[in-house]
């Protein structure tokens, strides 16, 4: 197991991976993929706000890919209530949670044991949620909370970059566009 100077390390790393990536395809899955191996989690998801309908759309789902495009309210589950209280929740035992949105693990036939799930802040908006569930050994501490809300914060930076890279080059094609015309 990484001592937190190791998790610190790794932690800079990831954040200029992070701030290199502009495809936000790749970049939701290296902050999946980094949130699950700093945390020790088994699996994780990455969640999106759709603010035209007020659902959370799955991006990213490690373990299970066909949950990507699936839609969930807002307001219901575990990643609901982060995102509306835009703080970390920590579950320790899931099964016990009536907050804990189970018609997920229905349909894919699993179980999720314990979790994190912190929102992506960034401007003071809120973008979604990223969740990791199912540490490999024991239940998440409070320092993988505070981990995870660094983690949290650098990815929704960047995914506010990676949304600005991609109106820029938009505009830049518009107006390319409009001067052969």
């Amino acid at each position: 197991m990484p001592d937190t100077a190791d998790k610190l390390k790794r932690l800079v790393a990831v954040a200029t991976q992070l701030n290199s990536t502009f495809q936000l395809d790749d970049l939701l899955q290296l902050i999946m993929s980094a949130a699950a191996e700093l945390l020790e989690a088994r699996s994780g998801s990455l969640l999106l706000l759709d603010e035209e309908t007020n659902e959370l759309v799955f991006r990213v789902a490690s373990a299970e890919p066909e949950l990507v495009g699936h839609r969930m309210p807002s307001d219901r589950g575990i990643a609901g209530h982060a995102l509306q209280q835009d703080k970390a929740v920590v579950i320790s035992d899931a099964s016990k949670d009536e907050r804990f949105y189970r018609d997920v693990d229905e349909a894919i036939g699993s179980a999720t044991e314990n979790l994190i799930a912190v929102p992506l802040l960034a401007n003071n908006k809120t973008l979604g949620v990223v969740e990791v569930m199912n540490k490999k050994q024991g239940s998440f501490t409070a320092d993988d909370e505070e981990l995870a809300v660094a983690l949290a914060s650098l990815a929704a930076v960047a995914i506010e970059n990676a949304a600005m890279y991609a109106r820029l080059a938009d505009a830049v094609v518009t107006a390319r566009m409009s001067y052969r015309l």
